[in-house]
C-alpha cells in the first residue's frame, strides 16, 4: 500500500515530517460501537436486511459493504507475532511503529468483539507480540536467533537512508530461521530484508506492486503456517521513497495475515460502496490520521476463529461452532456483508475519526497508546411523558402513560449554512502553506470553501504545493499540474473537473465549489457539512500527498448546515426516444444508436437537476435472463445511466466506462443516459452496449431466478430464494429459531435489554420493552394502569441492561363517587371547588368555577388580586381599573 515520490524530495519531505509533528483530530462522532451494532449476521445467503450478494457499483440496491474473508489460513487463536526490524539509528522508532500496528489488531479485536457481544472470540484469542532488532555487521551473522513457532512474523523490507527504517542492508544474506514449537526447522528466508527476495519466491502477494505484501509458509506438523507481513516502508524501489503511513501500512498487511481480504477495494475494481476509513480499504481515508479495526474486520476474523473456539459454548469445538461468511458464493470469494449502520471501529466512540492514534515520534511518548479506549456517552437519553400530565384526575382509576424515550446527541448540529475560522499565523514550515482563514458556505447546489493563505503558490508554475479541503471526510486538492490547475477526489484518487477549484492570486485564495449532488452520490456525504482545511506537498504528477503542512482548524473542523431552500436551476439537456431493439436468449453485444446520434454537448449537462433529461432507449428482453449494459465515452466528461421498466438498475459515478448488470429481467428495459456533466469539445459521442444472456428460467416459480437461487427446487423469498417459514429474513437452513420471528441475525428474537417500567407509589404495575440502538434512536411507549381511589405517584422509569438511566414522576388522582376532598360536603364529582371549600357551591359569575377558587370572582376580566390592589371591589363586576 505505500506509495512513493522521486528521490531528490528527500530534504523537504524528511524536514516537514520531523520538525512539524502534526497530530490532526476530527469532531467526535455519533455513537459509542455498542450502541449503533446490530449482528452480525453468518451464514451463506444470512445477508443484513437491505444488503444484497452483488458488490458491483452500478446496482442501485447495493447499499452494503463486502469484505473478503478466508484469505490465509490462520491455524491457531494463539496468535504469536514476531515483529522484526534491522538495527539502524531509527530502528527503536521503527520497531515501535510496527509492534503498536499489532497491538492495534489484538486490542481492536478485543474491544469490538466486546462490544459486539461476541464474548466467545473476546475470550478465546489471544495475541502474543514479541520485538526483535536485528544487529547487522558487514560481513557477520546477524546477531539474532531462530524464531519459534510464529502465526506472523512482521518485517520492514528493504529500507533505506533514515528516513524510514535505517540502512539498507543489502549485504545481509543469512537465512532467517522458523522452527515449529518442537524446534523442527519450518523454513529458511534468505536476505529477509530485501524485497527482492520475497517478489522472488511463489506465491507472494506484492499488493499491486506497492512495496509491501504478505507471504504464507505452511510448515505442517505441529507448525501449523506461518504469515509474513512484509513492509516496504521506504525506498522499496531504487530512486523512489515512501509517501504512505508506516503505521497503517503494517496494519494493513497484518490484516491480511490474520485471514482479512479488502474491503471495497478499487485496487481489484470498480465495487459498490466504499467505506474509505476502513483499513482494509485501498484509501487514505480519514485525511491526515492513521486508521483502526473495523466490526466488518471483526466479522472476517470470526469466520476463521469460529473453527478453532467453542462458539455455542457446549464445551467442545465441533462443526457446530463453524461460522460461514453470509456470501460465500461472493463472485468466486468468500464475503462478509455489512450494512453501513453497523460499520463502526475500534474507538470510543465507534467513529473513524476517533480512532487511538499511534506514538510515531523520534522518541517514545510518555504514554503508550490504549488500543482498548473506554466508550464514552456522545448521546444523552431524554424521557418525556406526553401522558398523564402532573395532577390528572381519573374518575375510573384508568391511567394511560405514554410517552417517548429519545437517546439525544449532546453536541447539538449546526443550525446555519455559513462558517468561518480564523487560523493562526506562522503555523507552518513557509508562507505558502499558512492557511491564515477558512470560509465555508453550503449553497442549495455546492458545497464552496475558501481558504486563505499568507503567499498563494503562483498558479502558472508547477510545483509541489497542495490546497486541500476535506468534506465529510471526503479530500478534494487542488494543485498547479502541466495543464494548469487541477482538482481532484483525493480520497478516490481521481481526476475531477478542473472548475470545481479556482485559485485567486490578488486575494491569496483557492476557492472549491464541490457539488453538493457529487458529495451525495459518489461520496454518500450529506449535511450537516464537517469541514477543515490542508496544505501540503505532493508530487508533481500524483494525487498522493507526502506531508501536511498546515490545517484549519488545527484540531476539530468547523461545521455547516444545509440551506433551508432545496435546490434550484435549470440546465438545458436533449431528449429523444430511440427505437426499441429486441434482444435474443443469447446474443452478442448490440449497440443502441439514436437516429440523431449518441452525442452531447456542454450545454446539455444536467448536473442532476433536470428529471428526465438527456437520451432514452428501450430494449425488449423476450425471456428472463441477466442483462449487462455498458456506457462508454472518450473524454473527461461524466455521463450516467439509469435503467427502469422490467428491471432497475443505475450507474452513477464520475468515472468510466459506465456498467449495470441487471438478472432476472424479462420485458422492456426503459434506459436513459444523463449527461450529468458535458465537457467534450465540440461535443461528446458515447456508445451504449447491450449484452443478453438467458438464465434458464425459474423453476421453482419463486421470482428467483435459477442462477440466482440457492434453493432452485424449494421457493422462497430473495434474496436467497429458500424457505423462509417464520418470514424473518433468515433462510430456514440458518435460522435457530425456524417457528418463532426473530430480530436477530440467528433468526432468533434478541432479548430486549432497554425497558420502561411503570410505578404506583413505588409498586411495579406495568413494563413495556423499547428500543433507541442504531440509526433512530427514539421509540414511543404506551401503557395502561389502575390506580386506587386517592391521590397517588406515578413515576416511569427507562432502564438500560438493568440500570436506570432517565426517570420522571406524576401525581394522579383517582376521584370515585363520593370522595369529598375538601370536606365541603359536596363530592369531588359534583363539585365547583374540589381543593377549596364551598359549601354553598356560590359561582357569582356562572363560569363554573366556584367562588372559592375562581380567581376572578365577579368575571369582570380582572383578577381579585388586581382588583384589591388597585382598591376596586372584586365581588362587583361594574367596580373594576380604570372605571
Amino acid at each position: 500500500m505505500p506509495h512513493r515520490i522521486q528521490r531528490p524530495l528527500f530534504a523537504l519531505v524528511g524536514a516537514l515530517l520531523l520538525v512539524a509533528g502534526i497530530v490532526l483530530t476530527a469532531p467526535a462522532a455519533p455513537a459509542s460501537p455498542a450502541d449503533d451494532y446490530v449482528g452480525p449476521y453468518f451464514g451463506d445467503g444470512n445477508l443484513p436486511p437491505g444488503c444484497v450478494r452483488d458488490h458491483s457499483r452500478d446496482n442501485p440496491d447495493n447499499i452494503c459493504y463486502h469484505g473478503k474473508t478466508g484469505l490465509n489460513a490462520l491455524d491457531s487463536p494463539k496468535v504469536d507475532v514476531a515483529v522484526v526490524v534491522p538495527a539502524s539509528p531509527t530502528a527503536e522508532r521503527d520497531l515501535r511503529i510496527m509492534k503498536q500496528a499489532a497491538d492495534a489488531w489484538a486490542g481492536g479485536i478485543h474491544y469490538l468483539s466486546d462490544e459486539m457481544g461476541l464474548d466467545w472470540l473476546r475470550d478465546g484469542v489471544e495475541f502474543t507480540i514479541s520485538p526483535h532488532i536485528i544487529e547487522l555487521v558487514d560481513g557477520k551473522a546477524p546477531s539474532t536467533y531462530p524464531l519459534y513457532d510464529p502465526e506472523i512474523v512482521i518485517l520492514a523490507s528493504n529500507p533505506a537512508g533514515g528516513l524510514g527504517i535505517g540502512v539498507d542492508p543489502t549485504y545481509l544474506t543469512t537465512a532467517l530461521g522458523i522452527l515449529d514449537e518442537n524446534a523442527v526447522p519450518c523454513h529458511n528466508i534468505e536476505n529477509p530484508f530485501s524485497l527482492e527476495t520475497w517478489e522472488g519466491m511463489p506465491g507472494y502477494d506484492g499488493h499491486h506492486g506497492d512495496g509491501g505484501g504478505y507471504y504464507v509458509e505452511d510448515c505442517g506438523g505441529a507448525g501449523g503456517n506461518v504469515c509474513f507481513s512484509v513492509n516496504g516502508a521506504v525506498d522499496p524501489v531504487p530512486g523512489k521513497t515512501d509517501a504512505f503511513s508506516l503505521f497503517d501500512l503494517v496494519l494493513h498487511e497484518t490484516g491480511h495475515c490474520l485471514t482479512l481480504g479488502h474491503v471495497g477495494d478499487g485496487a481489484e475494481g470498480e465495487w459498490g460502496p466504499v467505506p474509505t476509513t476502513d483499513i482494509m480499504a485501498y484509501s487514505y481515508d480519514p485525511p491526515g490520521q492513521s486508521k483502526c479495526v473495523s466490526t466488518l474486520n471483526v466479522e472476517a476474523f470470526a469466520t476463521r476463529m469460529s473453527r478453532y473456539l467453542d462458539v455455542d459454548g457446549d464445551g467442545a469445538v465441533s462443526d457446530a461452532d463453524h461460522l460461514h461468511a453470509n456470501d460465500r458464493i461472493g463472485d468466486g470469494d468468500p464475503f462478509q456483508v455489512q450494512h453501513p449502520d453497523n460499520h463502526r471501529y475500534a474507538s470510543s466512540t465507534g467513529s473513524a475519526w476517533d480512532c487511538p492514534q499511534p506514538d510515531v515520534g523520534t522518541t517514545p511518548a510518555a504514554e503508550e497508546t490504549d488500543w482498548t479506549p473506554v466508550p464514552v456517552d456522545t448521546h444523552s437519553p431524554v424521557l418525556t411523558v406526553d401522558s398523564p400530565e402532573h395532577g390528572a384526575e381519573t374518575s375510573d382509576g384508568h391511567v394511560h402513560v405514554s410517552g417517548t424515550v429519545e437517546r439525544r446527541p449532546i453536541d447539538a448540529g449546526p443550525t446555519q449554512p455559513y462558517a468561518s475560522h480564523d487560523d493562526p499565523a506562522g503555523d507552518s514550515s513557509s508562507t505558502y502553506g499558512d492557511i491564515e482563514r477558512l470560509e465555508v458556505e453550503a449553497t442549495a447546489l455546492d458545497l464552496v470553501a475558501t481558504i486563505k493563505v499568507a503567499d498563494l503558490w503562483p498558479d502558472d508554475v508547477v510545483g509541489l504545493p497542495q490546497y486541500s479541503v476535506s468534506i465529510g471526510g471526503r479530500q478534494f486538492d487542488s494543485k498547479v499540474t502541466q495543464s494548469g490547475v487541477a482538482t481532484y477526489d483525493h480520497s478516490m484518487e481521481r481526476a475531477v473537473p478542473a472548475e470545481w477549484s479556482a485559485w485567486d492570486a490578488s486575494a491569496d485564495t483557492v476557492r472549491f465549489r464541490i457539488p453538493r449532488s457529487y458529495l451525495e452520490r459518489d461520496a454518500k456525504v450529506t449535511a450537516p457539512y464537517d469541514v477543515f482545511a490542508l496544505s501540503g506537498y505532493t508530487t508533481p504528477n500524483k494525487v498522493w500527498t507526502i506531508v501536511t503542512d498546515d490545517r484549519a482548524p488545527d484540531a476539530g473542523s468547523i461545521d455547516v448546515a444545509a440551506p433551508d431552500s432545496g435546490a434550484t436551476g435549470t440546465t438545458s439537456a436533449s431528449s429523444g426516444r430511440a427505437t426499441g431493439s429486441a434482444a435474443g436468449s443469447l446474443m452478442d453485444p448490440i449497440v443502441l444508436e439514436r437516429s440523431e446520434g449518441n452525442t452531447f454537448t456542454v450545454a446539455d449537462s444536467s448536473l442532476g437537476l433536470v428529471p428526465e433529461a438527456g437520451h432514452h432507449f428501450t430494449l425488449s428482453v423476450p425471456e428472463v435472463s441477466t442483462v449487462e449494459l455498458a456506457l462508454s465515452w472518450d473524454d473527461a466528461s461524466d455521463l450516467d445511466m439509469y435503467v427502469t421498466g422490467a428491471a432497475t438498475g443505475r450507474a452513477a459515478s464520475a468515472g468510466q466506462p459506465e456498467r449495470v448488470v441487471l438478472e432476472g429481467v424479462e420485458g422492456d428495459l426503459d434506459i436513459r443516459i444523463d449527461p450529468y456533466l458535458v465537457v467534450g469539445v465540440p461535443e461528446t459521442t458515447y456508445t451504449l452496449t447491450a449484452t443478453v444472456v438467458g438464465t434458464g428460467g425459474d423453476t421453482d416459480g419463486d421470482g428467483v431466478v435459477d442462477a440466482d437461487d440457492r434453493c432452485p427446487e424449494n421457493p422462497g423469498p430473495a434474496p436467497t430464494g429458500c424457505p423462509d417459514g417464520d418470514g424473518d429474513g433468515v433462510p430456514d437452513v440458518y435460522d435457530l429459531c425456524p417457528d418463532e420471528p426473530g430480530n436477530g441475525a440467528n433468526g432468533c428474537p434478541i432479548p430486549a435489554t432497554e425497558h420502561v417500567r411503570v410505578y404506583v407509589d413505588g409498586a411495579l404495575v406495568a413494563s413495556e420493552d423499547v428500543d433507541t440502538a442504531g440509526g433512530e434512536k427514539l421509540d414511543t411507549y404506551a401503557l395502561d394502569v389502575a390506580v386506587p381511589e386517592g391521590t397517588h405517584e406515578i413515576t416511569v422509569e427507562w432502564e438500560d441492561d438493568g440500570t436506570v438511566i432517565a426517570s420522571a414522576d406524576r401525581t394522579v388522582v383517582h376521584t370515585a363517587p363520593g370522595v369529598d376532598r375538601d370536606d365541603d360536603g359536596v363530592s369531588d364529582d359534583s363539585d365547583n371547588c374540589v381543593r377549596h371549600p364551598n359549601p354553598g357551591q356560590a359561582d357569582m359569575d356562572g363560569d363554573g368555577a366556584g367562588d372559592a377558587c375562581d380567581v376572578d370572582i365577579d368575571g369582570d376580566g380582572h383578577s381579585n388580586a388586581k382588583e384589591r390592589a388597585r382598591g376596586t371591589d372584586p365581588y362587583d363586576p361594574l367596580s373594576r381599573p380604570g372605571r
